[in-house]
């Protein structure tokens, strides 16, 4: 048993020994090939552009025009527009003007501001007595930078007048056109001697005759006979401006100023005629301060028949 024993532990020697004695190969690592980097893809920023703020819209000034599709020299009306301003906008200036049938202007306007909105012309349109019958043009100019909406371009037509049959009731060889339309508010004498006076709105024209003394006409004269057509109860106040001539005749031009809630202003010449007749044309205001245009323009009708 003993060797035995002996035996199994020489055994075990040997296999140690040989274990032991035996050179360890070395383990090769197989090479791992080194891959490169991964390159990481960094985005390209997208360019956002800055835009500009589109601004608001600015309102269109509207412009409303009141005007007649008919136009009388009896009714002068005035140029009046409504103009719609957008706000935190500066006033506009606003004229107009009046083109004739032959496309020539007649006259211009400049409107001027009232209450609210409204643009009224600071005169009227007067056409002539004798105005050119068709068609006529009113233009409105609104002067702004802004856009401008609304009709400024009107026609109308001019209204023909009629005029009083005189020739029965005026002196021979003398004219004056009056309208039909005046009211004569005054009729005395007849054509040897006498006067009419006619109104109209707030104006009045007056025609006077009587014969004068043979020889030329002289301020003492004149007067006597401006005097004669005065009214007695509340006479004018007059004043003498100049010695003149009408047509070619002699004359004084007197002013004068009536009164009363329908006096005012008026101018007065006495005029020697044919044969030393003597003739008062007045023309005067009625209730206001200034003398109308058209009678004034009637008042240059009055005319002696050629010799």
């Amino acid at each position: 048993m003993k060797n035995k024993l002996i035996i199994v532990f020489c055994t075990i020697l040997l296999l140690m020994t040989a274990c032991d004695s035996q050179t360890p190969t070395p383990l090769r690592a197989t090479p791992t090939a080194t891959l490169p980097p991964t390159s990481t893809h960094t985005p390209i920023p997208t360019w956002t552009p800055t835009l500009t703020p589109t601004p608001t819209p600015i309102p269109p000034v509207v412009v409303s025009v009141t005007w007649p599709e008919q136009v009388s020299a009896l009714e002068a009306p005035l140029v009046i527009a409504d103009v719609i301003v957008p706000q935190g906008t500066p006033d506009v200036a606003i004229s107009a003007k009046v083109y004739d049938p032959r496309s020539t202007i007649y006259t211009t306007f400049d409107l001027v501001r009232q209450n609210g909105n409204r643009y009224v012309s600071t005169t009227p349109l007067q056409l002539s007595l004798n105005a050119a019958v068709g068609h006529w043009w009113l233009v409105v100019h609104v002067e702004t930078e802004l856009e401008v909406v609304g009709e400024r371009m009107l026609p109308f037509k001019s209204v023909p007048l009629e005029f009083r049959a005189l020739t029965e009731t005026l002196p021979a060889g003398v004219t004056l056109h009056v309208p039909l339309a005046f009211t004569e508010v005054i009729t005395q004498g007849d054509q040897f001697a006498g006067g009419r006076v006619w109104q109209h709105g707030n104006g009045e024209i007056a025609l006077w005759w009587a014969p004068g003394p043979t020889q030329a006409l002289r301020f003492n004269n004149a007067i006597v006979m401006l005097e004669a057509t005065h009214d007695p109860d509340a006479p004018p106040e007059a004043e003498l401006v100049e010695e003149t001539e009408w047509q070619e005749r002699t004359a004084f031009l007197f002013r004068e100023q009536w009164p009363g809630e329908q006096g005012g202003p008026a101018e007065a010449w006495v005029i020697q005629g044919s044969n030393y007749w003597l003739y008062v044309l007045r023309i005067r205001a009625v209730g206001t301060e200034t003398i109308p245009a058209l009678m004034q323009e009637i008042g240059t009708t009055f005319a002696f028949a050629e010799e």
